[in-house]
């Protein structure tokens, strides 16, 4: 009887749970994210090359693309933490294509920093699909649901 009264007292954590600095850091992402975006934009030749060491040329254009629009809006959503599992799903497929195809080709080495900044960066998503978006985010102030202040009392 008492471990059923401890466990409805006991309050669900959540992602508004996790510390600031986990907030300053998903922002970080976000807009490193958004930044790796623009530059692929402002760099089409040189993605455009990397791209096609190992495809063909009709799917290089859609290929930069792609990734530099997945980098803007997915980094933008991460950095607000708006739909941000999801914006992370959409970012792991380009950063494992990063880390696997597309940075080894140049050397693993630690003068690659490419390859490492990938690596982190791809960690970095993996943290945040885990943990979540936090306090300080879209998702945690808009679209997660309030309990009634009623039932927060009966609780506390």
């Amino acid at each position: 009887m008492d471990i059923t009264h401890n466990a409805s007292r006991s309050r669900h954590k959540t992602s508004a749970s996790n510390p600031v600095w986990m907030d300053s850091l998903r922002i970080l992402l976000g807009l490193f994210l958004f930044v790796k975006g623009i530059l692929f934009l402002e760099h089409t030749s040189d993605v455009f090359y990397i791209f096609s060491q190992s495809q063909d040329i009709i799917s290089l254009r859609k290929a930069s693309v792609i990734t530099s629009g997945v980098h803007i809006v997915g980094g933008l959503m991460i950095a607000f933490g708006c739909l941000t599992r999801l914006a992370i799903l959409l970012q792991i497929p380009v950063l494992l294509g990063a880390v696997l195809v597309v940075n080894p080709q140049r050397g693993v080495h630690l003068e690659n920093t490419e390859l490492w900044v990938s690596f982190v960066v791809l960690s970095l998503l993996l943290f945040f699909m885990i943990v979540g978006p936090g306090r300080y985010s879209v998702d945690n102030k808009i679209l997660r649901q309030r309990r009634p202040k009623a039932q927060e009392d009966r609780h506390t």
